[in-house]
This record gives C-alpha cells, structure tokens and sequence, in this order.
C-alpha cells in the first residue's frame, strides 16, 4: 500500500513537472498567450536595455488643426531633445490603425470598436512604447530641461498626476524599454473596460489601475517637478509642464 502511494506521488511530481514545462507563461486572459510566452516573473521584461532615445508625439498631419500651443510646446522638445541623438517620431491621429493592423491585428476589432478617437489615441500608446519604447508626450507637454537621465532604464517612468481624485498616474508622459511586461497587463486589462468611460476605458484611470496592482514595475515621476498643477507656483525644479489644452 505504501508502495503504491510512493508512485502515485511520483506521477504526480513528473505531472507538474511537464505542465509547467509546457505551459510556462504568464496567463493573460484577452491577449495571444505568446505574449506572456516564457514570462514566469512578471517583474523580468524581455528587453531590459534602457530607453531608446526615440520621442512619440500623436498629432493631426494638418498643423492647420494644431492648437496654439502646441507649435511652442513641440519647439522646446525638438530644442532639449535633439536630433540626430534623438528620433523623433509622429504618430497621425487619422493614422493610428496602421499600428495595429500591421503588428497587433488580434486587437484591431477592439480598436475599431471604440465611438471617441481619443480612446484610440490613448490606446495606442502602449502598443508603441511595447513595441518601440522610448518617450511618450502629449502635444501640449513643454520641456524646461533635458530629463533623460531622470528615467528608470529597466522599467517604465510614468508621471503622477495632480488631480489624485481622477487618477494616481498620468498618460500624458511616459517612458519605457521595448517589450515591457507592464504594457501587455494595461491591454490584457483594457478589455475589461472596453465600453466605459474613457478615462477607465483607456486613460489615466486604466494605467492607474495596473499602477495600484503592480506598483513596483513603474517608476513614479513626481508631479511638482514633472506635472505641476495650475495652481502651483512656478519653481526652479520644475523640468516639462503639462499644458492641458484638452483637444479630443
């Protein structure tokens, strides 16, 4: 009888084995399980090899159709971010499908679903920072300094919201290495939220919740120095200044 017992044991030991052998990833639930392929950590991203100096703006290829602001905000990066150090790269708001349809076609109908274009705006952004890392800026972000070497290298740096009763994070600037795990849990998660709201949906509120889930994998860049509200006084320390022209 023991006997027996001992090699049921033993089946069940080389069982477990074999599973998790062969089914050694990270679940997602709404993403292709190669994704999470060979993901048994999911604080170990794929590429660990810092930013890429590249900078992702999303914006109308009609400057016609730019606010203001944006033309001074816009100087400022290409100013304190130069070329040929850094790439600097424009995402077409009429043309934001493309990136999808040509690297991440399984999310193409949840894209195409979405009744307001700023949830595809908003949306976009992890799939290019997965697939490209680099910098992310909203058009009306202006650069006082070079912050570069303010970024985590091995993880995301997203910067903290002011207004802590919408969201603790905002997808107004963020920063990545390619392939990070982070991105994939925001989109395995935003399709939960598909048809809410879009700061839930695809927003601040989105990343916000992953933050809160799983804040070690994000680098927090401080508000007063990154994001300070309106109603703060201007200082010295203060490197981007979020202008918050609101153009959906």
């Amino acid at each position: 009888m023991i006997n027996i017992f001992k090699i049921l044991i033993i089946i069940l030991l080389i069982y477990f084995i074999i599973y998790y052998a062969l089914e050694s990833f990270f679940d997602f639930e709404n993403i292709p399980k190669e994704y999470g392929k060979n993901i048994d950590d999911i604080n170990i991203s794929k590429d660990s090899a810092g930013i890429p100096k590249i900078i992702h703006h999303i914006c109308p290829k009609d400057f016609r159709r730019w606010h203001q602001k944006w033309f001074y905000c816009y100087e400022s990066w290409l100013r304190l971010f130069p070329s040929p150090e850094y790439t600097h790269m424009h995402w077409f708001d009429d043309e934001l499908h493309k990136v999808i349809e040509e690297d991440f076609p399984w999310f193409l109908e949840v894209f195409n679903s979405y009744g307001e274009n700023i949830k595809r705006i908003d949306m976009v952004r992890p799939f290019i920072l997965y697939k490209y890392g680099g910098i992310y800026a909203d058009m009306d972000y202006y650069i006082y300094s070079n912050f570069y070497d303010d970024l985590a290298q091995d993880k995301v740096s997203i910067c903290e919201s002011p207004y802590k009763g919408n969201e603790e994070i905002t997808n107004a600037l963020m920063s990545s290495p390619k392939n990070n795990n982070y991105w994939l849990l925001v989109i395995d998660e935003c399709y939960k939220h598909r048809d809410t709201y879009v700061l839930l949906s695809t927003g601040p509120q989105l990343i916000s919740k992953i933050y809160k889930e799983y804040p070690q994998l994000v680098h927090v860049l401080p508000y007063p120095i990154f994001n300070p509200p309106p109603w703060d006084a201007h200082s010295d320390n203060v490197k981007c200044k979020h202008y918050n022209t609101v153009m959906w």
